[in-house]
């Protein structure tokens, strides 16, 4: 029973990993966008709050749902150690 419990938790550990870069990946992103329209010379915020809002928005959206699920699985993974007493 152990031996799956310390199998499960290194599954739930491993799926942390890819929620917490998809969520450093959608922050980078909405970040590299900001700067490209930089670049191409968009900086009046009306012409450059329209563009950026939806992905801004998206981007901040995804991290912050992957943060929750993160942690949500960190509580799943706490009570598997607790009831197996790893």
């Amino acid at each position: 029973m152990k031996k799956k419990a310390v199998i499960m938790v290194r599954i739930i550990f491993a799926l942390r990993i890819v929620l917490w870069a998809v969520a450093l990946a959608s922050t980078v992103y909405w970040i590299r966008y900001s700067f490209v329209l930089y670049q191409r010379g968009i900086v009046l915020p009306e012409e450059y709050s329209p563009l950026l809002r939806p992905v801004l928005y998206t981007c901040v959206l995804i991290a912050a749902l992957a943060i929750a699920a993160s942690f949500g699985l960190y509580a799943i993974s706490s009570r598997i150690k607790k009831k197996n007493g790893l």
